[in-house]
């Protein structure tokens, strides 16, 4: 019986939200128009921090390779 309990709550929940975005209709577009760009900033740092990681990695790969081959040399 719990399921049907839990899925019939779920439904009213979802109605709810439906039926307030529906009478907030304006309020709600405004906040996406706000919250859209800063999901893009967030991720556009996000992808930033992984390419500065990244690079360094190399940067460190190419040291310690360059080392060893000077190494080898000598």
């Amino acid at each position: 019986m719990t399921g049907y309990k839990e899925l019939l709550i779920g439904l009213v929940l979802a109605a709810l939200g439906v039926a307030g975005i529906w009478y907030f209709h304006c309020q709600v577009i405004d906040v996406l128009l706000g919250v859209i760009p800063l999901i893009v900033l967030l991720v556009g740092v996000m992808f930033l921090m992984i390419g500065v990681s990244t690079v360094r990695e190399k940067g460190a790969e190419m040291e310690e390779s360059g080392t060893e081959s000077e190494r080898e040399e000598e």
